[in-house]
């Protein structure tokens, strides 16, 4: 439908606990999450984010892959936010 804004109704953030990539910038080593979204159109759409674990403070997307035999590694624990703002 054109002209209709989907509204976020659920994510998930899991740390991608095999991902061994570098900033891009200072190369030090970086660490990744993958981040899934739940829109009111019933799609899910999900989006790989890395930042740099030194001084730079880069943070961008990537396309991860994982340095170990097999598919990514996602932690099982994970943060859940539901509509709305998340309560403290």
């Amino acid at each position: 439908m054109v002209g209709h804004k989907r509204e976020v109704v659920a994510s998930a953030v899991q740390e991608i606990l095999n991902y061994f990539g570098k900033c891009p910038i200072c190369g030090h080593p970086a660490r990744a999450w993958r981040i899934t979204a739940g829109f009111d159109d019933d799609r899910v759409e999900s989006q790989d984010v890395a930042e740099c674990g030194g001084w730079c403070g880069w943070k961008g997307p990537v396309r991860a892959t994982a340095m170990t035999d097999g598919s990514l590694v996602l932690a099982k624990a994970h943060r859940t936010i539901g509509p709305g703002l998340p309560s403290s």
